[in-house]
């Protein structure tokens, strides 16, 4: 008995250690960043996450595996929620600076009143580097577990969770970009080809 419970001991120090080292080599979280959520998630919230959905303007379904192969930023906003609308400028000045075949930023409107109430809102913001994508149901927000508006949630090159931000930020200044591009150019990197849902 004594041997197994110190065998249990031995095995949960390694993981600890491997767990702490994983986490003293990924990137220094600086500025805005120190709200970057990096707690790993169970099983059960992963699966969760590969459930999400949502709506282009086309009324198209997608999910995150239309996305494989880009670090994907998914902001969830509302045209209700005045720190989400002063937010999408920066996340559109984002998708201009780093968006392409490895980022892209996937801003989602959760306006029960859908595609009309959301374009309004980007045509007043002059929005021109994101697509509009829409939630009206709330059913991806709801399985993500989304209870601060705006949150954003930033996922790796397969589709795994990276980190959550609730609240707003600047996300096109330097710290947000800095962590964003450590993903990007991380070694996990996959070279899959991802599908282009752009306008």
């Amino acid at each position: 008995m004594i041997k197994i419970l110190y065998k249990q001991c031995i095995i949960l120090l390694f993981t600890l250690i491997m767990v702490n080292n994983a986490f003293a080599n990924g990137p220094a979280l600086t500025g805005p960043m120190k709200k970057f959520d990096t707690t790993p998630l169970s099983e059960r919230e992963l699966a969760l996450d590969r459930e999400i959905t949502w709506r282009d303007k086309y009324n198209h379904i997608l999910s995150l595996d239309n996305f494989k192969g880009k670090v994907v930023l998914i902001n969830f906003w509302a045209t209700w929620c005045p720190p989400c609308v002063q937010e999408l400028p920066s996340i559109d000045r984002l998708q201009k600076k780093i968006g392409g075949d490895n980022f892209v930023a996937i801003a989602i409107s959760l306006d029960r009143g859908g595609k009309k109430i959301a374009e309004r809102m980007f045509k007043r913001l002059k929005l021109k580097n994101l697509s509009l994508y829409l939630d009206p149901t709330n059913a991806s927000a709801q399985k993500l577990n989304i209870r601060v508006m705006p949150t954003t949630i930033v996922f790796d090159r397969t589709g795994r969770r990276l980190g959550k931000l609730e609240g707003k930020i600047e996300w096109d200044e330097p710290e947000p970009v800095r962590l964003l591009k450590y993903y990007i150019n991380s070694t996990y990197r996959q070279n899959t080809k991802s599908v282009n849902t752009a306008n």
